[in-house]
C-alpha cells in the first residue's frame, strides 16, 4: 500500500478531486557526496501526519482542499529514462485546478517537471531556494544529468529563473552563466527587515505570473536541516524561506512545486524530513485558494 501525505481519509484525498498531488520521486543516480536521497520520499510521509492541519499564519484548513499521494515514478534504467518517466507522470497534473508537488529524491528530477509544466504556462518562470546554483553543463557524476546541472537544463527550457540562498558555486558557472550568478538572492540580504522585504520586491520583479517552485533543503542552514547530501553553512532561516514563500504566493500565480535533497538519517533523528514536510504543508497552505 503507498503511503499517504498527512494520512488523510479518503474523502480528502481523491485524485479525481484533490488540488494538491504529491508525487514522491525517489531517484539518486548522481549524488556526489553523501548519499540517501532516495529515501527522502518515504521520510517526509512517514512524518508528515504530526503535522497540524491548520496552518499558524493564514488560520486555514487547508487539508479540506484535498491532497493526493500518488504511487512512486520507479527509478529509470538510464537518467535519460528517469526523465522520461518523471516528464510523463507530471504532464498530467499541471491542469487548472491541479498543483502538483514532487517528493526528490536528487534535484535532477526538476528539469522534466519544468518541461511538462511549461507546455501548459509557456511564460513560466522558476524559483529556485538551494545552497548551489546547480548551471553547470555537466558534472563528473551524472553528466548532463546531475544534480549539479539541474538549473543550466531548466534556462534551456525557460530564461526565467530567480535564484534565492544560493552560497556556492564554480567558476565555469560564474562566467558561463554570469547573468544568474550576478542576480541571485543572497542570505545576507534577507538578514534584516528591510533586507529581507527589498529582496522579495526583487524577486517578484524578476518572476513571472506563473511560477514553479524548487526547493533544495540544503537552501537551509545545516542548524535546521542537517541531513542532505551537500550541506552548506550559512544558509537560510525557516522565517526567511516562509515569508518569500507566503508574498510569492501572494502576489504570483504557483502552479507546481518540488522539495529535494532530503537523505535521512539512520538514526533516528528526523529533523530534516519533519522540516521538509512542514514546508510541504506550508507551500499548500500558501496556494489553497
Amino acid at each position: 500500500m503507498n503511503k499517504t501525505f498527512f494520512h488523510l481519509p479518503p474523502e480528502l484525498c481523491d485524485p479525481e478531486t484533490a488540488k494538491f498531488h504529491v508525487v514522491p520521486v525517489p531517484y539518486e543516480a548522481s549524488v556526489c557526496f553523501m548519499p540517501g536521497t532516495a529515501n527522502g520520499p518515504d521520510a517526509i510521509l512517514d512524518v508528515s501526519d504530526q503535522i497540524e492541519r491548520i496552518d499558524e499564519v493564514l488560520l486555514n484548513e487547508y487539508c479540506n482542499f484535498g491532497i493526493a499521494t500518488h504511487p512512486p515514478v520507479p527509478p529509470g534504467d538510464s537518467p535519460e529514462e528517469e526523465m522520461r518517466r518523471i516528464y510523463q507522470t507530471m504532464k498530467s497534473l499541471f491542469q487548472p485546478g491541479k498543483f502538483p508537488i514532487a517528493l526528490g529524491g536528487e534535484h535532477s528530477i526538476t528539469p522534466p517537471i519544468v518541461r511538462a509544466a511549461a507546455e501548459i504556462y509557456p511564460d513560466l518562470s522558476v524559483l529556485q531556494f538551494d545552497a548551489h546554483s546547480d548551471l553547470r553543463d555537466k558534472y563528473t557524476t551524472g553528466g548532463r544529468f546531475s544534480h549539479a546541472s539541474a538549473m543550466r537544463r531548466v534556462i534551456e527550457i525557460t530564461p526565467h529563473l530567480v535564484q534565492v540562498g544560493i552560497r556556492s558555486f564554480s567558476a565555469e558557472e560564474l562566467y558561463e552563466c554570469p547573468t544568474y550568478i550576478k542576480n541571485l538572492i543572497t542570505v545576507p540580504m534577507l538578514e534584516t527587515e528591510s533586507g529581507l522585504k527589498s529582496a522579495i520586491e526583487t524577486i517578484l520583479s524578476h518572476l513571472t505570473d506563473n511560477v514553479y517552485i524548487t526547493f533544495d533543503i540544503d537552501a537551509f542552514d545545516p542548524a535546521f536541516a542537517p541531513a542532505t547530501g551537500t550541506p552548506e553553512p550559512g544558509g537560510m532561516t525557516w522565517r526567511q524561506a516562509t515569508t518569500v514563500l507566503h508574498e510569492v504566493s501572494k502576489a504570483k500565480n504557483v502552479i507546481g512545486a518540488d522539495v529535494v535533497e532530503v537523505a535521512p538519517y539512520q538514526n533516528g533523528n528526523i529533523v530534516t524530513e519533519y522540516l521538509a514536510a512542514r514546508l510541504v504543508a506550508k507551500i499548500i497552505a500558501f496556494n489553497a485558494k
